[in-house]
């Protein structure tokens, strides 16, 4: 099977899987424990911290060390940080209109009196326009803005920084959904300006059931959760140090491959991909002109239904999806696609692929050769 749904989960490095086993066998204590492997264990907990914060360009250092909140996972890290800042600071949630259902609905949730959706144009970049226009407004009664770095169905990478620096006057904090972004293209808190960026470790080749949530120093939300004083109070419960090892391991490894190059090669393998399939005709790759993450391709099929073509390819070898895995099955057409205004015809046909350091370019000629026999296939 040629597995193009990286984007849905990653297979988790060997190395990875090899520490949390020696790790588990270990038998760390629980880090609230205040004996000897209770304190070890805190230990390894601290030094997840240390490399996530210094991977991710957080301030660390004293009284200026940013908070890492371990979480079971990106949604929920996401929905931490709405509802949290939400809570903290009355007012509206801002959030864009292709975002990840674990941020567009927790911030429709708060009714629409506190909820603005901002618009994306047909290249599936947000309106920073319309932005500034509800800043200069009325800032006071903004609470947060949210907007992913990589969108994890079309790979458009938004202007994070400049959304930054239009909020930075009037104090307005912005959080990033970066689950697709960390590994594959640069990603430094301090240097965009973000007050809390939220991540997942199964997107990066590590464990699925861990993420974190990083705020800011000064940054403050309210719990979702009660009933202990683990983590601030901010996620209680007795904290998963081993998936936390984990998830700082696989940030670290995927930082590593993405300064070595590996994620340059992953751009050529879907840019080769994308030639290929377009001149099949009857092809056409969505947002092909926007400023995009290197492993995600979302593909047209003119005249065909996206399910018809998923089914089929799944038939014939190769995994991929038709949209996010979050709503993979649902008959709905893509929220995103059809926020950009794309027409019926693109987005019925539309098929994400999503590659990996691990993707070949064998692969990727076996799946342009097997691509054309389902499109002649289906189509005759």
């Amino acid at each position: 099977m040629i597995y193009f749904d990286n984007n849905a989960t990653t297979a988790i490095d060997p190395a990875i899987a090899r520490r949390m086993y020696d790790l588990q066998l270990q038998g760390l204590a629980n880090p609230a424990s205040q004996h000897r492997p209770g304190r070890l264990a805190l230990k390894s907990l601290e030094q997840a911290k240390n490399s996530l914060l210094d991977a991710l360009g957080a301030p660390n250092s004293g009284m200026e060390t940013a908070q890492v909140i371990f979480t079971s996972g990106g949604t929920e890290a996401n929905n931490l940080a709405v509802r949290g800042y939400a809570a903290i600071r009355p007012g509206l949630v801002i959030v864009a209109a292709s975002e990840h259902s674990s941020l567009l609905d927790p911030a429709r949730e708060l009714g629409p009196d506190r909820c603005r959706v901002l618009p994306v144009d047909t290249h599936g970049r947000c309106d920073l326009q319309q932005l500034e226009d509800w800043l200069k407004a009325d800032a006071t009664r903004i609470s947060l803005v949210s907007v992913m770095l990589g969108n994890n169905e079309t790979g458009v990478i938004q202007d994070v920084r400049q959304i930054c620096q239009l909020c930075l006057p009037y104090s307005v904090p912005v959080h990033s959904d970066a689950v697709q972004a960390i590994g594959k293209i640069p990603v430094d808190m301090r240097e965009l300006g973000l007050s809390a960026l939220s991540l997942t470790a199964h997107k990066l080749h590590g464990p699925v059931g861990i993420g974190a949530l990083i705020l800011l120093p000064g940054e403050k939300i309210a719990p979702m959760l009660l009933g202990g004083g683990q983590q601030l109070g901010l996620r209680p419960g007795t904290e998963p140090v081993v998936p936390a090892v984990a998830l700082a391991d696989a940030v670290g490894l995927s930082c590593q491959a993405l300064s070595g190059g590996e994620y340059a090669i992953v751009a050529e393998l879907r840019d080769r991909l994308e030639t290929s399939l377009v001149a099949l005709g009857n092809v056409e790759v969505i947002a092909r002109q926007s400023e995009r993450l290197p492993h995600v391709s979302n593909v047209a099929f003119l005249g065909l239904d996206r399910q018809a073509v998923q089914m089929a390819l799944d038939l014939s070898g190769i995994a991929c999806s038709t949209g996010s895995a979050c709503a993979s099955g649902s008959s709905r057409p893509s929220h995103v696609l059809t926020a950009m205004g794309l027409s019926p015809t693109l987005i019925n046909g539309s098929i994400r692929f999503s590659l990996s350091r691990n993707t070949t370019a064998k692969e990727i000629d076996s799946a342009i050769e097997l691509i054309a026999r389902v499109l002649k296939k289906i189509t005759c």
